[in-house]
């Protein structure tokens, strides 16, 4: 027991010398960390107190250069003051009365002044009320308009100076039929030019050499700026993203297409995309064309039109649009015309080579009806001349016209 009890004890000087031990590093290490954190903190006062002894120094000295700057002004006065007193007594009568003068004339300035701000005032009222009177009336109508007819007018001036072709500042018939005629050539040609690679930027899912109505309706919406997120979550039966232009565009195109699809309802080849964008452009609707007109003119049935099957017929009791649109209304125009344009070889009659070159548009006879429309419509003083007062007068009829808008005026005809 004793042997235990010694045992113990050992170990409870051991415990009390280990934990007096700890104590005593705790308390040096606390007492080495208060001293640092002391340092630390005179070391920062010190530097704070350099640079506020800096920054007085930077101030005296910036105050001493604008003192030694003011110094030449103030010298002067230190010689004013070595002056004589009377010398001094004179320059300061002279002085005031030169300040009393600009007082008096800024006085009368600002009266004047004041005058004039209170007629302004009189005056913007009553503008403000002029103002307001005319505002009470539809004038931004007015001033769309007006905005409107100058770029109108300015369209119309350079078609003008473009047609006029001797440069007399009067349009013919002819100058006129020529300048249509270039239009419509060159629209025509650029149409052809540019149908394969439309085709296939349309042609993609798949680019299988046919143009469905799906391809063709997402290549639509892709036109008026909307994204491919979109088009999948478009309603095609109610359009309601696009604007009432472009619904009555899709409609139309909608017509096109049943009439385009020749070999299937629905796909288009390349040759009848074509046909479906440029009906006007297409070799097949202009035989078409040859097939409508001698199913209605010709009456025998040989396959050819005569001059009196031509002449004869009665246009004005009949509806068709085509006939109206292809054939003068009287008697001896027709004639006229028959043996002039569309008899190329004066056989007294038109087999189907001569129908299709009457009514391709790329003709000069084409354009020339243009013109004499035109003619008709616009000449107001019946000189068979048109002057670009005549044309600005009718902006809306050229406009629309082959001679400005070629090819929504084809669309529209066709």
């Amino acid at each position: 027991m004793t042997f235990v009890n010694k045992l113990s004890k050992s170990f409870r000087w051991l415990r009390c010398s280990t934990l007096c031990a700890i104590l005593f590093y705790m308390f040096f290490i606390g007492l080495i960390l208060h001293s640092t954190s002391q340092k630390l903190q005179q070391h920062q006062q010190h530097q704070q107190q350099q640079r506020e002894q800096h920054s007085s120094v930077e101030q005296s000295q910036a105050q001493a250069e604008a003192q030694s700057k003011s110094m030449p002004n103030e010298r002067p006065n230190g010689r004013d003051q070595q002056q004589p007193k009377e010398l001094q007594h004179q320059q300061q009568q002279q002085q005031q009365e030169v300040e009393h003068k600009q007082r008096a004339k800024s006085q009368s300035q600002s009266q004047s002044q004041s005058q004039l701000t209170r007629n302004n005032l009189v005056l913007g009222n009553a503008q403000a009320k002029d103002v307001t009177s005319k505002s009470a009336q539809p004038q931004p109508e007015t001033v769309i308009l007006t905005a409107s007819n100058v770029n109108e007018k300015q369209i119309l001036a350079k078609a003008f100076k473009r047609a006029d072709r001797n440069h007399d500042g009067h349009l013919s018939i002819q100058e006129l039929g020529q300048y249509i005629n270039k239009r419509i050539v060159e629209h025509i040609d650029i149409a052809i030019m540019n149908n394969a690679r439309e085709f296939r930027r349309v042609d993609i899912a798949p680019a299988d050499g046919l143009i469905t109505w799906d391809e063709y309706h997402r290549f639509f919406l892709r036109e008026h700026g909307m994204t491919d997120a979109d088009i999948d979550e478009h309603d095609e039966i109610r359009h309601t993203s696009l604007n009432r232009k472009a619904r009555e565009d899709m409609m139309r195109d909608k017509a096109r297409w049943t009439e385009a699809a020749r070999t299937d309802l629905f796909t288009l080849t390349i040759d009848e995309y074509l046909s479906f964008r440029h009906p006007e452009s297409s070799v097949s609707n202009l035989l078409e064309l040859v097939d409508d007109l001698l199913r209605q003119f010709d009456q025998d049935g040989d396959d050819q039109l005569t001059l009196e099957e031509f002449s004869e017929l009665n246009v004005d009791d009949d509806e068709d649009l085509l006939r109206k649109s292809l054939i003068s209304k009287t008697l001896v125009e027709r004639r006229e015309e028959f043996k002039r344009i569309i008899d190329k070889n004066h056989d007294g009659k038109a087999d189907r080579g001569e129908l299709l070159n009457y009514v391709n548009p790329k003709t000069p006879r084409y354009a020339l009806q243009e013109a004499a429309t035109l003619f008709s419509l616009c000449d107001e003083n019946k000189d068979e001349l048109l002057t670009l007062k005549e044309m600005t007068d009718n902006a809306e009829i050229f406009l629309q016209s082959k001679m400005i808008d070629t090819a929504n005026s084809f669309h529209t005809e066709f």
